[in-house]
């Protein structure tokens, strides 16, 4: 990738009645506007849902010991965080297990965090439960995976929707 950006975020209209907000890459992390993606979280999280997927772009983010407090910042505020194993192995180092990341980020707030594996699936965890579950990949051929996690992520927030366990703060609580 080949990225020229100026990154500032407009004046973020008045959030009341919006039940569910959703953020990730570079926007959440990058400053100026990340001081501005945080504090729009930080006041949805008052009202509603929130979702992130940090969807690390390193060649915009400086160092991991930079980017991790602000990524965790937002974990902490959300309810569903989907990332992917490149993710964290860039935030935390190759010696950091994936399972121990998602505890981690379970103890900040979050009530579901799930990790994309690329060819050996997804790693899915409730803050509410005990154990944690493995879903097989699909076997199937890849042409090219530019736009997965985005794609995921959209599913998985259109499911979490349908399924009522996104959008309020009754949803909340029953995530």
């Amino acid at each position: 990738y080949e990225f020229d950006v100026l990154w500032n975020v407009p004046p973020i209209p008045d959030q009341d009645g919006v039940g569910h907000v959703h953020t990730g890459s570079y926007a959440a992390t990058f400053q100026p506007g990340a001081a501005k993606v945080l504090a729009a979280v930080k006041r949805q999280a008052i009202h509603g849902t929130i979702s992130y997927d940090p969807n690390i772009r390193p060649a915009l983010l400086g160092t991991p010991e930079e980017t991790r407090p602000q990524v965790e910042a937002i974990v902490a505020l959300s309810d569903v965080v989907k990332a992917s194993d490149e993710d964290l192995e860039w935030l935390y180092g190759k010696s950091t297990p994936v399972e121990e990341v998602m505890r981690q980020w379970l103890k900040l707030g979050p009530s579901l965090v799930i990790v994309t594996r690329g060819p050996w699936g997804i790693y899915v965890k409730l803050a509410s439960k005990r154990d944690m579950l493995v879903i097989d990949p699909l076997t199937t051929d890849v042409v090219d995976t530019v736009g997965a996690g985005d794609s995921f992520m959209g599913g998985l927030i259109s499911g979490l929707l349908d399924a009522d366990l996104l959008g309020d703060r009754e949803a909340k609580v029953r995530l």
